[in-house]
């Protein structure tokens, strides 16, 4: 059959259904009992219509890729909708998140490279408070092991680690009370030890920690102002130390241990300042902690810089988080005085920038902190002053900035987290319990991971990269 025949037969075909679709009873007929019905005419016209938009209907890629769009829209906006309302959420500079960037491509690499983060703070982070719930959740995400930086040469616990030692060595410290070094070579940590004699150490991790801090296979001895040898004697080798060549004056003795130990005992002798001693994993994130007790933030300054330097270059520090604030606010209550601490913050800031350039700094402001007024603990009246002003001094300084004040609940909040069962605060209503302390970890670590699921999801294809 030629093509004009078939033409005809099909236009003919349409033209007789057209004609029975005006001429066919709406409800139809019934023959034989059975109801037989048929098409209006206009239910035919759309009929065709709506064939011909099937015709134009997506393609399967096209659809996918319309679902993939919406998914990402919906995730965007539930990251950005956390980065703009949320008390948790971290304050940038110039709302500029990418500054945590390098920070989180080291923890992508962290098992072929080890990455250090350094917890500075006053007494809220005591006993490794806080930090030991931050070192927890990287550790067990990123890899890595064991406690960090250690003092030496005194009794000391934290909620990771016991450190018995034979000798309470004469200590130099930076902060607060204490014999001072003109030349500022305190250690990274602000303080050292002086040994003239031989020291006897265990370090053994605590019988509650559950997490990777528990197990170590390194051990690390940072000294300097050496005078003759220092020498530890561990598993029953000897390693020594002589006078360190670098212009920090600090030396390092490694000493490889048995896969996942738990506990180290070794002796040092010798005369030298130890500036601290490092249990961690070779791979993964370590994490230091090191309380300022009494201190106001405002003493980097007087760290010998080469030392510090020295410090965050060799070990890839990669992150700098500084906790202060808390022990300014009995003292200074005044605009002048809240405005004199902001300019000096933002000098100690940006101080550590230019020696830690590859590091990023977050500033974690004050908590919620009560006093007595005619008889009822309420929240500083200058407290809210006081984190407007060190979140305009981090970020002026080219840090972030997370607001521990709110995040716990803002005013009045310190109370209730005195009054929870069990409580969260103890009772001079400004440090946290140690459920407390791990319920701000947790809270700040969440937020962190949050920053870093974002930073994922644009290196895998969504916008802001």
């Amino acid at each position: 059959m030629s093509r004009q025949k078939i033409l005809v037969f099909l236009v003919a075909v349409f033209a007789v259904l057209g004609a029975l679709s005006l001429v066919f009873p709406k409800d139809g007929i019934v023959i034989g009992g059975m109801r037989i019905n048929f098409p209006t005419f206009k239910e035919l016209t759309e009929t065709f219509k709506a064939s011909g938009k099937d015709a134009q209907s997506p393609t399967p890629e096209e659809l996918l890729e319309q679902r993939m769009s919406s998914i990402r829209d919906a995730e965007k906006n539930r990251f950005e909708s956390y980065f703009a309302e949320d008390p948790a959420r971290i304050y940038f500079p110039n709302d500029d998140i990418t500054i945590f960037d390098p920070f989180f491509r080291s923890l992508d690499n962290a098992r072929s490279k080890k990455v250090r983060i350094l917890h500075y703070g006053d007494s809220q982070i005591e006993e490794d408070r806080i930090t030991s719930t931050l070192r927890n959740g990287l550790q067990s995400k990123f890899g890595g092991g064991g406690p960090g930086l250690l003092p030496f040469g005194r009794p000391y616990y934290t909620l990771c680690a016991s450190e018995s030692s034979t000798a309470n060595l004469r200590r130099y410290i930076v902060f607060g009370e204490g014999s001072k070094r003109s030349d500022g070579k305190y250690g990274i940590m602000g303080q050292c030890a002086r040994m003239d004699t031989s020291v006897y150490t265990t370090v053994t991790s605590v019988k509650g920690n559950k997490g990777p801090s528990r197990s170590f296979h390194r051990l690390t001895m940072l000294a300097g102002n050496v005078s003759g040898k220092l020498r530890v004697k561990c598993n029953g080798v000897q390693y020594e130390l002589e006078s360190p060549a670098s212009q920090s004056g600090v030396g390092r003795i490694v000493i490889d241990l048995p896969d996942s130990s738990s506990t180290v005992r070794f002796s040092a002798w010798g005369s030298a300042d130890i500036y601290g001693m490092q249990l961690d994993d070779t791979l993964g994130v370590s994490m230091d902690n090191i309380p300022m007790r009494g201190c106001s933030g405002t003493v980097f300054t007087r760290i010998n810089s080469a030392q510090f330097r020295d410090y965050v270059t060799h070990d890839n520090v990669r992150l700098i988080l500084l906790q202060f604030g808390g022990n300014s606010m009995p003292y200074r209550k005044t605009p002048k005085a809240i405005s004199e601490y902001k300019a000096s913050i933002e000098q100690q800031i940006k101080h550590i920038h230019t020696l830690a350039p590859n590091a990023a700094i977050l500033f974690i402001g004050p908590s919620d902190m009560s006093v007595n007024v005619k008889g009822r603990m309420v929240t500083y009246p200058h407290l809210p002053m006081m984190v407007d002003s060190l979140k305009a001094a981090a970020n002026n300084a080219g840090a972030a900035y997370w607001d521990m004040y709110s995040a716990m609940g803002g005013s009045g909040s310190m109370v209730q987290w005195v009054k929870a069962r069990p409580s969260l605060a103890g009772s001079d209503y400004v440090h946290f319990t140690p459920r407390g302390a791990e319920a701000m970890g947790n809270m700040l670590f969440e937020s962190l991971m949050l920053y870093y699921d974002y930073y994922k999801w644009r290196r895998k294809g969504g916008t802001g990269e």
